[in-house]
């Protein structure tokens, strides 16, 4: 069992002249004192206890610490011991691992749902979880400036209100807004307020959605976190999510390929491509090898424009082999945006 004191309360020296410096108090000043100063590359020694723990107002002994560390080693906080002159300790395990530390703060940085203050507040609780020397490394380096972020604080009030709808069942209302040519926002048919019986919110191209049952589309619809005004709670009888409702399957259909009617396509690819067409349609896609430098993908999707702007982007390197309507179909439209082009100009 890993323990780690993500908390830690002050402890007063002294009330009305009565020292309330007691072992168990000290136990904790140590604890803390471990877990902020302490890890395999820096670990502290018996003297720097002493120095610490002395400052603090207790009187400890080198004896008393060998005593404090086995309590400790008792309630599972993993404590190590060096054995030298003197003795050296630092924290072993913890609840997260470096790496794994270091993964969130990178996250947090490079998140464009969080504001910069928010970013910055995050990753200071984040840095607690492990030694302040480590959190110096780990903070090297990052410039949360240079990524691009939201000003609106309230996305956090608005989640929070989703949340909360979703875990008492109740619907919630908003009104949904865009952006104009002018980057103003306008609200979507003139402030209509909509209805939607919420059923989960996830996180997809470093966006927060949320997923439930639209009144004004009469089915599941996604809808942008941060694109919501005057979210509100409203009391509408809850409407079950359908029997067969899958939240990651919906919202692939409705992200990757909209809502067009779904197909199976052959495309061939240039080798080089492999990469992305895994990422796009998942490890277990269908290929076969064609020749030496193209293969065949046998993809699900549903038609739609940004199924063909996908593979428009990739030039002839993606090409439309079945079935025929569609492959008609995007050379069509390809050729519709062609001549645009030229009268444009």
């Amino acid at each position: 069992m890993i323990f780690e004191p993500f908390m830690y309360q002050a402890i007063k020296p002294k009330v009305g002249g009565i020292s309330l410096m007691t072992k168990k108090s000290r136990i904790l000043y140590l604890l803390k004192f471990l877990y902020e100063h302490s890890d395999e590359d820096n670990p502290v020694s018996s003297k720097d206890i002493i120095e610490h723990l002395t400052k603090q107002g207790f009187e400890i002994h080198r004896t008393t610490i060998g005593s404090d560390i086995a309590q400790l080693l008792e309630i599972g906080i993993d404590v190590v011991t060096l054995r030298s002159s003197p003795n050296r300790y630092f924290i072993g395990q913890r609840r997260l691992e470096l790496m794994e530390t270091k993964m969130l703060i990178d996250a947090v940085s490079a998140s464009k749902f969080l504001t910069e203050k928010k970013s910055v507040a995050l990753i200071k609780k984040i840095e607690t979880l492990t030694s302040s020397a480590k959190a110096r490394e780990l903070h090297r380096g990052i410039d949360i400036s240079r990524t691009i972020k939201p000003t609106n604080e309230k996305i956090y009030y608005t989640l929070d209100t989703i949340v909360n709808a979703i875990q008492n069942k109740h619907w919630i209302a908003f009104r949904y807004f865009e952006y104009t040519p002018d980057k103003e926002h306008v609200y979507k048919y003139d402030g209509y307020i909509y209805e939607v019986c919420p059923y989960t919110t996830f996180w997809r191209d470093d966006r927060y959605y949320v997923m439930g049952y639209s009144k004004k589309h009469e089915k599941v619809a996604v809808f942008r976190v941060d694109r919501l005004d005057h979210t509100a709670v409203c009391l509408h009888p809850w409407l079950a999510p359908p029997i067969d409702f899958d939240p990651t399957t919906c919202a692939n259909e409705i992200f990757e390929m909209f809502d067009g009617e779904v197909v199976i396509v052959e495309l061939k690819c240039d080798n080089e491509l492999m990469d992305i067409v895994v990422d796009k349609f998942g490890e277990d896609v269908d290929v076969i090898r064609i020749d030496t430098d193209n293969f065949k993908a046998t993809v699900s999707v549903r038609i739609s424009p940004r199924f063909y702007g996908w593979v428009f982007g990739f030039a002839d390197r993606v090409k439309i082999l079945s079935p025929e309507t569609v492959r008609c179909e995007y050379i069509e439209i390809a050729k519709s945006i062609v001549a645009s082009d030229s009268q444009s100009q």
